[in-house]
């Protein structure tokens, strides 16, 4: 199955899980935070800028979803910026199985979630995460 699961528990104690998996598109949600530079010196010599650990993840996530899975979504957001809004260091737990190996790591929201509604029980949800 291709779905990506995120996690959050709050400082409030609340735990908040949520899995997508009907995605609105064929695309994969997963890529790579492009933070790496390559150029030239004045004098000609090659420079390669960037952090000095792998290039992490980013996640655009874009998933039809019931009136339920929404209202959870909402509520795990929330909760992570009340948190992050309160100075606390809060990050979601990411398990993606969206291509090649499965990806287990921590992120953040980069985009907040934005709705749609599809329906009288069902509501298109886009939202970004990034990797810490």
């Amino acid at each position: 199955m291709s779905a990506i699961g995120i996690a959050y528990s709050s400082q409030a104690g609340v735990n908040h899980n949520i899995l997508v998996d009907t995605f609105t598109g064929a695309e994969v949600a997963r890529t790579y935070d492009a933070s790496t530079f390559y150029e030239r010196g004045v004098s000609g010599t090659q420079v390669i800028q960037g952090r000095a650990g792998r290039q992490k993840f980013i996640w655009a996530i874009s998933a039809v979803v019931s009136d339920a899975e929404a209202e959870a979504i909402d509520d795990l957001f929330k909760a992570w910026d009340l948190d992050r809004s309160s100075g606390i260091a809060a990050a979601c737990g990411i398990t993606d199985d969206t291509l090649f190996a499965s990806v287990t790591t921590n992120a953040i929201f980069s985009t907040p979630p934005s709705y749609i509604r599809m329906g009288p029980h069902h509501y298109s949800v886009a939202f970004g995460l990034t990797e810490v």
